[in-house]
């Protein structure tokens, strides 16, 4: 397994994802090393070699959230083995409920564009780029005059007006 796991990049990084995952979250405790080993590399190379590390983990956590865990799923089959023998069979129902649905929150997260949730992490800062767009500051109109609406004279004396009252004059 673990040759195999080697010729695909994506599935060493995901794979210490997951492990990092397991020791986080008390809900993902349960799965034991040989089956997430095996369902990653199960999912990573059956999507393509060429595949990123942020595409196979997606990858994985839509195989779980489809239900491939639950209790009259897929379920997950030992390949050294010579009988069909579920690789996850020391999974309780509840926590194969539980599990899947993590992998459900997991992916929604992903889609809204935190995945530091699901990483552990802190978020990155926004590009710079995206930052300048989303400064939440009016720009001053230019081309008005200053007799239309509020003029920038009406708003200078209202500010005025403000300090005298709270210096108390």
């Amino acid at each position: 397994m673990e040759a195999r796991a080697n010729g695909l990049q994506s599935c060493v990084v995901v794979i210490r994802i997951l492990r990092d995952l397991c020791q986080r979250v008390p809900t993902w405790t349960p799965l034991n090393e040989w089956a997430m080993e095996l369902l990653v590399e199960k999912c990573v190379s059956s999507g393509g070699a060429n595949m990123s590390p942020g595409d196979a983990l997606r990858r994985v956590f839509e195989s779980i959230s489809s239900g491939l865990l639950l209790p009259g799923g897929p379920g997950l089959y030992d390949p050294c083995e010579k009988d069909s023998v579920d690789a996850a069979s020391s999974l309780t129902n509840q926590e194969r409920e539980d599990i899947t649905a993590s992998a459900q929150h997991a992916l929604r997260l992903i889609a809204f564009r935190q995945i530091h949730k699901v990483l552990g992490m802190d978020p990155l800062p926004a590009p710079k780029h995206l930052r300048q767009r989303m400064n939440p500051r009016k720009r001053r109109r230019t081309d008005s005059a200053p007799g239309e609406g509020e003029g920038e004279g009406e708003k200078k004396d209202k500010k005025e007006d403000d300090v005298d009252m709270s210096d108390g004059k």
